[in-house]
Protein backbone atom coordinates (compact mmCIF):
# COMPACT_ATOMS: atom_id res chain seq x y z
CA UNK A 1 0.00 0.00 0.00
CA UNK A 2 1.20 3.68 -0.84
CA UNK A 3 2.04 5.78 2.51
CA UNK A 4 0.01 8.37 3.21
CA UNK A 5 0.92 11.86 4.35
CA UNK A 6 -0.24 15.10 3.61
CA UNK A 7 2.49 15.54 0.87
CA UNK A 8 1.69 12.24 -0.84
CA UNK A 9 -1.73 13.50 -1.24
CA UNK A 10 -1.04 17.06 -2.63
CA UNK A 11 2.06 15.65 -4.61
CA UNK A 12 -1.32 13.58 -6.34
CA UNK A 13 -3.47 16.55 -6.80
CA UNK A 14 -0.85 18.48 -8.16
CA UNK A 15 -0.05 15.80 -10.23
CA UNK A 16 -3.53 14.62 -11.34
CA UNK A 17 -4.63 18.47 -12.22
CA UNK A 18 -1.40 19.07 -14.55
CA UNK A 19 -2.25 15.76 -16.28
CA UNK A 20 -5.83 17.54 -17.08
CA UNK A 21 -3.93 19.96 -18.92
CA UNK A 22 -3.09 17.85 -21.50
CA UNK A 23 -6.31 16.55 -22.13
CA UNK A 24 -7.97 15.61 -25.79
CA UNK A 25 -10.77 13.75 -25.54
CA UNK A 26 -12.71 14.48 -22.84
CA UNK A 27 -13.68 17.72 -21.13
CA UNK A 28 -11.36 19.58 -19.10
CA UNK A 29 -13.95 21.30 -17.21
CA UNK A 30 -15.80 18.17 -16.31
CA UNK A 31 -12.11 16.20 -15.36
CA UNK A 32 -11.02 19.12 -13.16
CA UNK A 33 -14.43 19.29 -10.94
CA UNK A 34 -14.34 15.70 -11.03
CA UNK A 35 -10.93 15.49 -9.47
CA UNK A 36 -11.73 18.31 -6.91
CA UNK A 37 -15.35 16.86 -5.50
CA UNK A 38 -13.16 13.31 -5.39
CA UNK A 39 -10.59 14.78 -3.27
CA UNK A 40 -13.22 16.69 -1.09
CA UNK A 41 -15.34 13.82 -0.47
CA UNK A 42 -11.91 11.84 1.11
CA UNK A 43 -11.04 14.84 3.03
CA UNK A 44 -12.87 13.66 6.05
CA UNK A 45 -11.17 10.31 6.30
CA UNK A 46 -10.12 9.19 9.21
CA UNK A 47 -8.87 5.78 8.91
CA UNK A 48 -5.52 5.20 7.82
CA UNK A 49 -6.02 2.11 5.87
CA UNK A 50 -8.93 4.14 3.87
CA UNK A 51 -6.36 6.66 3.22
CA UNK A 52 -3.73 5.00 1.90
CA UNK A 53 -6.46 3.01 0.15
CA UNK A 54 -7.37 6.12 -1.26
CA UNK A 55 -4.02 7.52 -2.54
CA UNK A 56 -3.62 4.37 -3.98
CA UNK A 57 -6.28 4.54 -6.29
CA UNK A 58 -5.59 8.07 -7.42
CA UNK A 59 -1.97 6.81 -7.88
CA UNK A 60 -3.50 3.71 -9.91
CA UNK A 61 -5.71 6.19 -11.97
CA UNK A 62 -2.39 8.45 -12.82
CA UNK A 63 -0.14 5.85 -14.08
CA UNK A 64 -3.13 4.51 -16.08
CA UNK A 65 -3.46 7.64 -18.05
CA UNK A 66 -6.77 8.49 -16.90
CA UNK A 67 -8.16 5.08 -18.41
CA UNK A 68 -6.65 6.34 -21.76
CA UNK A 69 -8.17 9.41 -22.43
CA UNK A 70 -4.82 11.50 -22.61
Amino acid sequence: MAAWSRQAVLALYRALLRQGRGLRYTDRDFYLAFIRREFRKNQGLQRLEDKERQLEKGQVFLQSKLGGLV
